[in-house]
């Protein structure tokens, strides 16, 4: 009698011994520094985007004031459309101070779970006015590019 031996035919009853794997462990300790450090690395990103809209807002405001369009605006809608960067930068500002501005969460540091789901809430509060932040940025520097298109087309 043959029998065959393949992958499937092994019987239930039979466990093959399931061995660690050896990557176990520095995929735990990654995911928990991750989790750790995350708070840090949203205030950091925010820090930045404080720093670039400030610096956008302070060379656009004085690229206007000292420019020659001064008095020259026809109308509400190229005035707007050339205070658009400005206050989209205002917007982005206002969001990445969010980040660092406390809220009361409510948590008992008895109960894990409590402890879990405040931690949850601040970063993901954290996080959404960070990506708010970012998302105005971006949005005024598209508006500055449509204001020098505008400028230039006279």
């Amino acid at each position: 009698m043959n029998e065959e031996h393949t992958p499937q035919a092994a019987s239930s009853d039979e466990e093959l011994p399931i061995a660690p794997d050896p990557n176990l462990q520095f995929w735990k300790d990654t995911a928990k520094g991750l989790l750790g450090e995350s708070i840090k690395s949203i205030e950091e990103t925010a820090k930045q985007i404080i720093g670039v809209a400030g610096i956008l807002e302070g060379l656009y405001f004085h690229a206007i004031a000292y420019s020659d369009i001064r008095g020259q605006l026809g109308g509400v809608g190229p005035l707007l459309l050339y205070l658009l960067p400005l206050l989209l930068w205002l917007v982005s500002l206002l969001a990445a101070l969010l980040v660092f501005f406390p809220r009361a969460y409510a948590s008992n540091i008895s109960s894990w779970r409590e402890s879990k789901a405040a931690f949850e809430r601040i970063v993901t509060y954290k996080h959404a006015m960070l990506k708010i932040a970012g998302l105005f940025l971006v949005l005024g520097a598209l508006a500055l590019f449509a204001a020098m298109g505008a400028y230039l087309a006279g």
